[in-house]
């Protein structure tokens, strides 16, 4: 019998009806409301970049309209912007921050820092002075000084250019130069009792109402209260007795400007006054 097998022998299957078929993913369209906020503020920084530049270019000054000096008691306002270099109605970016602070401090011999800020049109100095300033005598010339003896001005009228300073009678003085450290005849000077007394005077608030100090002897130490009364203290030695004193003293009987007196406090046991004529103050 001839039969017949309808399967086929052979079959042929293609790669591509193997693996499955990937459809490309579709592609969202770009929100235009966003692009057109995107160019508009791309066009409107561009704008603002063009007429910033334009009128650099047309105006090339922004005026300084205004100069704000604090901090400063020894020089007026108007001097220190001397000093900077700078005044109202100069450009505004027409000079150097950094140039100005360094001639304020080549030419503000009392400021120990210099802050230099730009709000706006107005230019702002601020001083930060020495916290202590003395001027003593030399050679019939009058020289300020700071803590550290440094050497700040010298002028042959100090008396009253310096008034505002607290006036010191030092040991005797060899040399004095401008920036440089106050030179005494003996070498082995040791006056850091100065700065010591100082401190003592500033912690009981009397330092600002001293005008004068002696310092030339070691141990015979004395100073001017109120420009009425000078006050012998001797050694700088047992300064919280001898300060207490002394309030119990001017609590009982306080000073007299008319009267120009000595308190003695040297003795820690007991404070004792005189009266002396207006010569033997400072003497």
């Amino acid at each position: 019998m001839n039969t017949r097998n309808d399967t086929p022998t052979r079959i042929r299957i293609s790669e591509d009806e193997v693996q499955p078929q990937v459809r490309e993913p579709k592609r969202r369209k770009p929100n235009e409301k966003v692009l057109g906020i995107l160019r508009f503020c791309m066009l409107a920084s561009g704008a603002v970049i063009v007429v910033l530049a334009i009128t650099m270019l047309i105006l090339p000054v922004f005026k300084i309209n205004k100069i704000v000096v604090e901090g400063n008691s020894y020089y007026d306002d108007e001097t220190v912007a001397q000093m900077a270099g700078i005044s109202a109605g100069d450009e505004l970016f027409g000079w150097n921050m950094q140039d100005a602070c360094n001639a304020l401090i080549e030419a503000y011999p009392y400021a120990s820092d210099i802050y230099i800020s730009i709000n706006f049109f107005t230019v702002k100095i601020e001083i930060v002075e020495r916290p202590t300033v003395m001027y003593a005598e030399h050679q019939n010339q009058y020289f300020s000084f700071d803590r550290s003896l440094r050497v700040l001005e010298i002028k042959t009228d100090g008396e009253e250019a310096f008034s505002p300073f607290l006036r010191v009678k030092l040991p005797t003085v060899s040399n004095v130069q401008i920036g440089y450290t106050i030179q005494f005849a003996n070498a082995g000077a040791d006056i850091s009792y100065l700065t010591q007394l100082l401190d003592v005077l500033a912690t009981r608030s009397l330092l600002e109402n001293v005008t004068y100090i002696d310092f030339s002897e070691r141990f015979s130490l004395s100073f001017v209260l109120s420009g009425s009364a000078r006050v012998e203290i001797g050694e700088l030695k047992d300064m919280d007795k001898k300060l207490t004193l002394l309030e119990e003293e001017l609590h009982k009987t306080p000073i007299n400007h008319n009267i120009y007196e000595v308190i003695d406090i040297s003795n820690t046991s007991k404070a004792t006054r005189r009266e002396i004529d207006a010569d033997n103050l400072f003497a």
